[in-house]
C-alpha cells in the first residue's frame, strides 16, 4: 500500500524536474535572444557610422577642389593645356567645380587663341580632371576636354590649328567638340562659308599607334564624315571622306616623307569607281586617273589655279543640277564668287543617261577675277541638233542666281526633230539655225527665254509665246511638259 503511494510522488517529482528543466533552457534562450538582439543594434551602428564616415570623407575628399583658388587652377588648366594640346586659351569668366559624372571643371565664353588671335569662343566648357590627388591643387591633372557650342571665325592662315592636334606627341585623353561652328572666311574677312561641326572626337589610337580626327560634319546643307589619320612611325596620313546624300566616298593614302609627296586616291561617286594618283610639292599638285584618260590636271597653290579635264561615258543630270546636289550648293555657297580664284574645268560626257537623245555633252567652266562663265559649251540633240552656249555667264543678285546665256541652235535635220517630237506636219517648216536668250534661275528652278530668232529674222508671234511662257510659274521642264512647250513653240512660229 505504502509502494503503491510513493510511485505517484516520484512520478510527480520526476515530471516537476522535467519542467523546471523546460523552465530554465526558455528563460536563458530568451536571455541569449535579449543579448543577441542587444549586440546586433551595437554592431549595425558600428557600420553605420563606419559607412557614413567613409561617405562623408569620400565625399569630403572629391569636394577639396572647390577649396582650390580659382585663379591658380584656371592658370593650371590653361598651361597643362598648352603643354598636352599645343593651343592657346583664355578665361573670359569664372571657372566652376562639377563633380557628376565625374569631376570637373567648366567656363563659359572662353576664347581659343591661334597666335594670340582669338580663333574661337566655346560657350561651354569643360574639362575633366583625374582624382588621383586633390590634396594638392599643384597637383592635379587634366584629362579630356569638351568644347560644347564653339564658334570658330578661321582663315587659311588657322588651318594649322587642327593640323597640330595631328601632329601631337601620343596622348591617352580626347578632345570632343559638339553642336559647333567653323565660319571660314578670306584675308579679307569676307565669309566663304560655314562648316557645322555635329560631333568630333581627337583621340590617340594605342593600338595602331596614330592620331585619330573624326569629323561629323554638315556643309552647304551636305551632310558628311571625315576622318583624319597620322601614324608619325610610319610617315603616313590617311583620310576618308563619306557623303551618303551625293553619294561620293573618298579615300586617301599619303607618305610625306618624300619631298614630293605621292598618293593615292580613291573615289566612289554616284556609284562609279575610280583611282586617282597624285603628287604633291610646296608650290603645286599633278593628279590624274590611271588611264590619265578619264580626267587629269594640277593646281597651282600660289596664285591659285586649276586646270583639270574629266571624261565619262554617262552620266546623269540629276546627279548634277537636283536641286541638292554638291554643284548647286556650291554655286548658291558663293564660295566661287572670289577674285582670288582661276579654275579652268572641262567636263566631256558621251550620254546623259536620264535624257533621251542628249549626248555628246562638252561643258566648260571658267573662273576668273570672280566671273563664273560656262561660254563655248555644247551638246547635242542625236545628230540632229548641235546646241551651244554662245555666252553662259552666273550672277548673283539678292540672294538669288542666274545663269544668263544665250543658244545657238543649228539644225542638222530637223526632219528628224521634228518625227521625235510629233510636230504637225502643217507645223513642220525648214530651219537651219536657231537663237535665243535665257535666263534660268537655281533658286527657283525656272526659265525665262527671249529674243528669240529663226534664221536671224525675230518672229513676233514667237515673242508673244514666250511672254505668256515666262508670265507662268512653271518648274524645270520634265519630259512631257517639254514636249508640249516645244509643240506649241513650232504651232505660234508657223502661226
Amino acid at each position: 500500500m505504502n509502494k503503491i503511494n510513493l510511485i505517484p510522488k516520484k512520478l510527480k517529482q520526476r515530471f516537476l524536474s522535467i519542467n523546471n528543466l523546460l523552465e530554465s533552457y526558455f528563460s536563458k534562450l530568451n536571455l541569449l535572444k535579449k543579448y543577441s538582439k542587444k549586440n546586433n543594434i551595437l554592431a549595425n551602428n558600428k557600420v553605420f557610422f563606419g559607412l557614413s564616415a567613409i561617405i562623408i570623407l569620400t565625399l569630403s575628399y572629391f569636394l577639396l577642389p572647390t577649396l582650390y583658388n580659382k585663379d591658380i587652377a584656371q592658370v593650371e588648366i590653361k598651361n597643362q593645356i598648352l603643354k598636352n594640346y599645343n593651343f592657346d586659351i583664355k578665361f573670359n569668366e569664372k571657372i566652376r567645380y562639377g563633380l557628376l559624372p565625374k569631376p570637373h571643371f567648366v567656363s563659359k565664353n572662353l576664347s581659343i587663341l591661334n597666335n594670340k588671335r582669338e580663333i574661337g569662343v566655346v560657350q561651354n566648357f569643360k574639362v575633366f580632371i583625374d582624382f588621383g590627388n586633390f590634396f594638392s591643387m599643384d597637383n592635379f591633372e587634366i584629362n579630356d576636354l569638351v568644347l560644347n557650342k564653339t564658334d570658330f571665325d578661321l582663315n587659311k592662315n588657322d588651318l594649322l590649328f587642327f593640323e597640330k592636334f595631328l601632329k601631337m606627341e601620343p596622348n591617352e585623353n580626347k578632345i570632343i567638340i559638339k553642336r559647333s561652328n567653323i565660319f571660314f572666311k578670306n584675308l579679307n574677312e569676307e565669309l566663304l562659308f560655314i562648316n557645322k561641326i555635329n560631333d568630333s572626337k581627337f583621340y590617340f589610337d594605342s593600338y595602331n599607334l596614330e592620331n585619330v580626327l573624326i569629323l561629323k560634319n554638315e556643309i552647304f546643307n551636305i551632310p558628311y564624315i571625315v576622318t583624319f589619320k597620322n601614324n608619325k612611325f610610319q610617315k603616313n596620313f590617311s583620310i576618308k571622306f563619306n557623303s551618303k546624300k551625293i553619294g561620293l566616298n573618298v579615300e586617301s593614302n599619303t607618305n610625306y616623307n618624300d619631298l614630293i609627296k605621292k598618293g593615292k586616291l580613291d573615289l566612289l561617286f554616284v556609284n562609279k569607281d575610280e583611282s586617282l594618283f597624285y603628287e604633291i610639292d610646296k608650290k603645286s599638285l599633278n593628279f590624274s586617273s590611271i588611264d590619265k584618260k578619264s580626267f587629269d590636271g594640277y593646281l597651282d597653290f600660289k596664285p591659285f589655279y586649276l586646270k583639270a579635264s574629266f571624261n565619262y561615258d554617262g552620266i546623269s543630270t540629276k546627279d548634277i543640277l537636283k536641286s541638292d546636289s554638291l554643284l548647286i550648293e556650291i554655286l548658291k555657297s558663293e564660295i566661287l564668287n572670289n577674285r582670288n580664284l582661276n579654275v579652268n574645268i572641262d567636263l566631256n560626257v558621251k550620254n546623259l543617261t536620264n535624257i533621251d537623245y542628249l549626248n555628246d555633252l562638252k561643258l566648260k567652266l571658267n573662273l576668273d577675277q570672280g566671273n563664273i562663265t560656262f561660254s563655248k559649251s555644247r551638246i547635242m540633240w542625236k545628230d540632229d541638233l548641235e546646241i551651244n552656249l554662245k555666252e553662259g555667264v552666273l550672277n548673283y543678285d539678292q540672294n538669288e542666281i542666274f545663269l544668263i546665256g544665250k543658244l545657238i541652235i543649228n539644225a542638222n535635220n530637223i526632219d528628224n526633230f521634228y518625227k521625235s517630237f510629233q510636230i504637225k506636219k502643217i507645223h513642220r517648216k525648214k530651219i537651219n539655225k536657231l537663237e535665243l536668250d535665257f535666263v534660268y534661275n537655281f533658286n527657283k528652278n525656272k526659265f525665262n527665254f527671249d529674243n528669240v530668232k529663226i534664221d536671224n529674222k525675230s518672229n513676233d508671234k514667237l515673242n508673244e509665246f514666250l511672254d505668256d511662257f515666262n508670265s507662268i510659274e512653271k518648274k524645270f521642264f520634265n519630259k512631257i511638259s517639254f514636249k508640249n512647250f516645244v509643240n506649241n513653240f513650232f504651232s505660234s512660229y508657223v502661226g
